[in-house]
């Protein structure tokens, strides 16, 4: 038997913190992290409340972000519409060139089941190759997301410690 676990999500008490944002500013450009505008609210999973476990999420900017046109419902039909025609229409010309129709029906099935499933690969070790894994992308929204909640949990005094060392460091760059 399954049991649905809901995901409630409790904001994180706010701060009389005038400088944390700017330390997690200074600090995401020092080490190229996206944390700046980055929110990171913390979801109790009532399922596991008994056990303690704690589910950090990152909520940023992407909750109505635009997606590109084959990421969306009427991408993905746009496409498996023209490919299907795509299918037809070469096995039709083919018969129309005077292919015999069983021939031409395993031209269509070779060519496409191939074409396909290469091209299928190729965009898979391009990912893999780009580190544009859906993983990866996962991995580093939740470091991000925990640096940002290990920020805001800083007291005052780190924070400014942090600061004042950061600059001393850049300034003994320049």
């Amino acid at each position: 038997r399954a049991v649905r676990a809901r995901t409630v999500a409790t904001l994180p008490a706010a701060r009389p913190a005038a400088s944390s944002s700017s330390v997690a500013t200074s600090l995401a450009k020092r080490k190229g992290l996206a944390t700046a505008g980055l929110r990171a609210p913390v979801a109790r999973n009532v399922g596991a409340a008994r056990r303690g476990g704690l589910v950090v999420r990152a909520a940023g900017d992407d909750d109505n972000a635009e997606y590109p046109f084959l990421y969306t419902r009427a991408g993905v039909i746009t496409l498996g519409v023209g490919v299907t025609g795509a299918g037809f229409a070469l096995y039709y010309g083919l018969q129309g060139a005077g292919v015999d129709p069983i021939w031409a029906g395993n031209i269509v099935q070779l060519t496409f089941v191939l074409g396909l499933t290469v091209a299928w690969v190729g965009s898979y070790v391009s990912r893999v190759m780009n580190k544009d894994m859906t993983y990866v992308k996962q991995l580093k929204d939740y470091e991000d997301a925990v640096m940002a909640k290990r920020l805001e949990e800083l007291p005052e005094a780190e924070l400014e410690k942090m600061m004042e060392e950061i600059k001393r460091v850049d300034e003994e760059r320049v």
